[in-house]
């Protein structure tokens, strides 16, 4: 993603305000798109149109959060994946497979997305609403726009193309807001979720017109070597699965042990706990974006630098570039620590200003501040990861991934069991102890980092 940083750093640096502005939204999009907008588009249906979802207000969030929940926890490793795919094709100028990735990841996304949906309905009863069948298609059609949603996002955002990823998120989410009201009123739940998906396919349709203007699809053919990204680079593959899991498995255990449930559905929801974590998600933004603009592309200048003849180079010439590399991740990674520390212990000195400034006032401020404390740690285990991949540590990235996924769930399942109601502790302490291990792991192998990249050059 660096260089998509780069393009941002450059539109920062021209320092106007319009400039700054402009690199906040458009990183915002890139890093968080689909989930900002959709939290913002759900908190303006809630408020001003409550009655197009009165029918069942608390089947047509769950139903939102359990398609976003599922679609990362399935797919996070595929996204991984292709970005790689794709950003090799961008580098060697290849126009021809880059499209054919993208109708390739269409077609199978497409196929897993509605097997494995059709799959959940068959478990669900849902005849107590007025349209049990309109639900159903619904239902599927917003599972796989979703999933198609996140591919796409991958795909244009390394295309560079910024302002059409704002603009099309923009009107997908409008027509979502306006799908949701008209049909809502009409059709019940089912109506709204129909205009809501209705939203986010449009997000799809815009996307892809861009993306076709620009990479043309000149055959139409299966990519097979996009599949064989899934073998070359399973590491990839099994981080994105391991972390996306373990970023929702506290969440999915709270919803099936402390829960309520719908009526005839495995539809499981713990309110107490699912609506201070999308808040606490949120303040993890502003990070995303200083790492995605700043910290990475000074990083990412160090490292091409290091690497770029590391086996021509002299002895000192790569001790050098590689202690200028050590320091740009130090100070890099250190100023991201402060700022979004600095973010975090604000957020948390004014909890119960950002509650009441975000329209919760019910939640509970212990858990609130447990969970902002929990995404400032999750943030550091992130970028601690990115740097890891950067420096061919992928086997460490993925240890401290899968770690992290079982450390989340076997502490969550202990507090549990032991009656300690803290919901969010045991994301804090897996998020806290999977940074400090990824932190170990970049202190003992980068002083060695020449040498280990050096033999898998070779």
């Amino acid at each position: 993603m660096a260089g998509i940083g780069f393009e941002l750093y450059r539109i920062l640096h021209k320092g106007t305000m319009g400039s700054i502005l402009k690199v906040f939204f458009l990183g915002t999009i890139i890093v968080a798109g689909p989930w900002i907008l959709s939290v913002m588009s759900i908190y303006v249906i809630q408020k001003f149109a409550y009655s197009a979802i009165s029918e069942n207000p608390i089947l047509f969030n769950v139903t939102i959060v359990y398609v976003y929940a599922f679609s990362l926890f399935f797919f996070g490793g595929v996204h991984y994946v292709f970005s790689r795919y794709i950003a090799d094709m961008l580098y060697i100028e290849d126009r021809i497979s880059t499209p054919t990735a993208l109708l390739t990841a269409f077609l199978l996304i497409t196929v897993i997305s509605v097997i494995s949906s059709l799959l959940f309905i068959t478990f669900n009863d849902f005849s107590g609403l007025k349209h049990p069948s309109l639900y159903k298609i619904s239902l599927v059609f917003l599972f796989t726009t979703i999933n198609l949603i996140w591919i796409m996002l991958v795909y244009v955002s390394l295309l560079k193309e910024y302002n059409m990823v704002f603009l099309s998120y923009i009107f997908g989410v409008l027509a979502s807001i306006g799908g949701v009201f008209y049909l809502g009123e009409r059709y019940g739940i089912s109506g709204a979720l129909l205009g809501y998906t209705a939203g986010q396919f449009l997000i799809i349709v815009l996307l892809l017109i861009v993306s076709l203007r620009l990479y043309p699809i000149k055959k139409l053919s299966f990519n097979f070597e996009l599949l064989m990204y899934f073998k070359k680079f399973r590491y990839l593959l099994l981080l994105g699965m391991f972390f996306n899991m373990a970023i929702w498995s506290d969440k999915i255990i709270y919803w099936f042990t402390r829960g309520e449930s719908i009526s005839g559905t495995l539809y499981n929801y713990y309110m107490a706990y699912d609506i201070p974590v999308f808040i606490a998600f949120i303040s993890m933004i502003p990070g995303l974006v200083y790492y995605l603009v700043i910290t990475e592309p000074i990083f990412h200048t160090a490292y091409s630098k290091f690497m770029k003849n590391i086996l021509q180079d002299n002895l000192i010439a790569i001790r050098e570039n590689k202690q200028s590399m050590i320091v740009s991740l130090k100070t890099g990674l250190g100023k991201l620590t402060v700022f979004q520390g600095a973010w975090t212990v604000g957020l948390i000195l004014n909890t119960e200003q950002f509650l009441i400034m975000m329209g919760y006032t019910t939640v509970d401020e212990g858990i609130m501040k447990l969970l902002l404390i929990a995404v400032f740690f999750h943030l550091l285990a992130l970028t601690l990861q990115t740097y890891m991949l950067y420096l061919e540590l992928r086997r460490e990235a993925v240890i401290s991934s899968f770690i992290y996924m079982i450390l989340n769930t076997i502490l969550t399942i202990i507090f549990i069991v032991s009656g300690i109601e803290m919901p969010g502790l045991s994301y804090l302490l897996s998020a806290m102890m999977t940074s400090f291990l990824s932190a170990w792991y970049l202190y003992r192998k980068v002083p060695e980092i020449d040498f280990l990249i050096f033999i898998k050059t070779v």
